[in-house]
């Protein structure tokens, strides 16, 4: 599936701008509403949402590196019934729309979280993260299996008419036979991808900087793998790609643009300057002006 990079759409909808915030990155989006950050923001993706509370991993588990960042938080969130209670009705003054990220420990967990979502109005749609472990399995993740990707699209499907993307992992399994696979289970989008595995040592004391030893790695070095998994992808799949991984200025979001993703998710360069999306976008256009008129 190809992309017009100068034409913003997802699920019925026109955007103004093709950057959407990714998970993890800026909470439900309202700490960047209060000071006034969410310019240039098409779409924000929440913060994982679990069935029950998680603390999250224990401290450190964020480690800066030369290039980018490390991260093991553990997917920490207080639960779908807080978020529903507590979060998504102050998610209703955001001035874009909302998909909730949606994790889970076992299959069938992700469809009860997407279950009692459905009771508010506030989501536009899902992100499934299929990209956290799967316990019952020995730990790899949901998504290295199609047949696994399968059933969990599937069950999600059976209780909403909403639009939901498959956020794949680049680490384990093929993300082309996963994205088939969310695409037959009713998918209407994948995301491409989660974070890279990776990990830092003090050779000193030849210990882990993070708790938990690995981490997810995002960092602008990554965007070249970034460009060739959502071109493979897109050309395999019928439903959109949403590209997440490595951009960091307006030359990479049309980079991934051109290369099938209908929309751009940025994340740790929104941690690091958020209003970000608005400096992204006035370069977008700046770059197609000067271009492509």
């Amino acid at each position: 599936m190809t992309s017009d990079i100068r034409s913003w759409s997802l699920w019925g909808r026109k955007f103004t701008s093709p950057v959407m915030l990714a998970s993890g990155t800026a909470g439900f989006g309202l700490e960047l509403l209060e000071r006034g950050s969410l310019a240039g923001t098409a779409i924000v993706v929440s913060k994982a949402t679990t069935l029950e509370p998680r603390e999250g991993n224990p401290p450190p588990r964020l480690v800066e590196t030369r290039f980018g960042l490390l991260n093991s938080v553990g997917l920490a969130n207080p639960g779908v019934d807080a978020v529903m209670e507590n979060i998504l009705p102050s998610a209703a003054m955001l001035p874009c729309p909302l998909i909730v990220n949606v994790a889970g420990k076992s299959e069938r967990e992700f469809a009860a979280v997407v279950d009692r979502l459905e009771g508010s109005s506030i989501p536009f749609g899902y992100e499934i993260n299929v990209s956290c472990p799967n316990v019952a399995a020995g730990g790899v993740a949901f998504g290295a299996s199609p047949e696994t990707v399968d059933r969990i699209a599937r069950m999600v499907r059976e209780v909403t008419d909403r639009p939901f993307s498959v956020k794949l992992t680049p680490n384990e399994g093929s993300l082309t036979e996963s994205a088939r696979a969310a695409e037959e289970g009713g998918a209407n989008a994948v995301t491409v991808s989660n974070t890279y595995l990776g990990m830092r040592i003090d050779w000193r004391t030849g210990k882990p900087l993070l708790h938990r030893s690995v981490g997810g790695y995002s960092s602008p070095a990554i965007l070249p793998m970034t460009v060739a998994r959502v071109f493979t992808v897109s050309s395999c799949v019928d439903i959109p790609v949403l590209a997440s991984g490595g951009a960091t200025c307006p030359e990479d979001i049309l980079e991934l643009l051109a290369a099938g993703a209908a929309m751009v998710q940025v994340g740790t360069r929104v941690m690091r300057r958020p209003d970000a999306a608005a400096e992204l976008l006035t370069g977008i256009k700046n770059f197609l002006e000067e271009t492509l008129s």
